[in-house]
């Protein structure tokens, strides 16, 4: 593809050389003469001289020595793009000889189930949806339109799911909450799940990820939320819209997460906490009481950016003033 064919594409024009033909996509360090490429700020200009990439998308305002498509938003344009060179294959519709579908469950139109995944009774699956290999999706379920449920994800009975929604390998949509009823003896009565979970339209949800069902009533998974790898959300959790999860966080039983949060790797979330709208959560953070307003949090009791860092200063600063004590009880001798 031409560049300037790819410019007008995605609506926007070429600069330079418009003809130079685009076959792929790149690193900066990496890329070819047929790559494009992308740079965010004036900083990153610095690294194109041992660039060998054919072009660029780039901010308006930053030199660049190649034909380029400029752009405000130079990330945003530049994946774009790559929806454009590297375009997705969706299997044509059909259901696999292998693939087992109950007698009572309705496919819409162009959905595909592939290779030994099952579809239980009652289960209701939206136009242009795709099952893949050695998933499950389990009775009553409702699964909107244009959905992907990649190989070997499972989808428990009574799971809701909105349209675009995507489950990657081996997540886990639905397994009961984990509760239980500790006993005089000493042992441990689990408490039935009763609940489902619901998510809205355009959730992701990566690879062996979980999302318990509620125990009573749902957990609920608000619109364009985008979990990571191996992340955990406990029973009766309620996530709003656009909040990410990064990998390896755990969120407990009956958390409410606001909308537009960002919260990083291995984060542990306490049951019962609230995070407010705008909160972003450092990787590693610990979040065991409220989070009432917008800001950065950090530290393994979670505070205020800031705060933790005062709050790890305070050790040296500690250490510096038990030597001048130490000091001045030596000269005292």
């Amino acid at each position: 593809m031409r560049l300037d064919e790819l410019a007008a594409a995605l609506g926007l024009s070429a600069e330079g050389n418009g003809a130079v033909v685009i076959k792929g996509a790149a690193s900066l360090e990496s890329a070819g003469p047929g790559d494009l490429s992308f740079i965010k700020s004036e900083k990153q200009a610095g690294l194109l001289a041992g660039c060998g990439a054919g072009a660029l998308v780039a901010p308006a305002g930053v030199a660049v020595d190649r034909p380029a498509i400029r752009a405000e938003d130079p990330l945003h344009i530049f994946s774009l793009a790559l929806e454009l060179l590297y375009p997705q294959k969706t299997p044509e519709a059909q259901i696999h000889p292998t693939a087992w579908v109950a007698p009572d469950a309705s496919l819409a139109e162009n959905v595909y189930v592939g290779p030994h995944a099952s579809i239980g009774s009652g289960t209701r699956i939206g136009k242009n949806s795709t099952i893949g290999a050695g998933a499950r999706i389990g009775a009553g379920c409702q699964i909107g339109e244009d959905c992907h449920i990649h190989e070997n994800a499972v989808v428990m009975d009574r799971v809701v799911m909105g349209d675009r929604c995507v489950l990657h390998p081996l997540s886990v949509v639905g397994s009961d909450g984990f509760g239980y009823v500790r006993l005089k003896d000493g042992s441990s009565r689990k408490i039935l799940h009763i609940g489902d979970v619901r998510l809205e339209d355009d959730v992701e949800i990566g690879a062996c990820s979980s999302v318990d069902r509620g125990m009573l009533g749902s957990t609920l998974i608000k619109k364009g939320v985008k979990i990571d790898n191996q992340v955990q959300v406990a029973h009766n959790v309620e996530i709003g819209e656009n909040t990410i999860i990064c990998g390896c966080a755990g969120v407990a039983g009956s958390v409410v997460i606001g909308k537009n949060v960002m919260i990083g790797g291995a984060v542990a979330v306490s049951d019962h906490v609230r995070v407010a709208d705008g909160v972003m959560i450092a990787g590693l953070s610990g979040v065991y009481t409220d989070l009432e307003k917008p800001g950065v949090y950090a530290g393994p009791m979670a505070m205020k950016n800031m705060e933790y860092k005062r709050f790890l200063l305070s050790g040296k600063r500690l250490d510096r003033l038990e030597a001048k004590v130490k000091d001045l009880a030596k000269k005292k001798d």
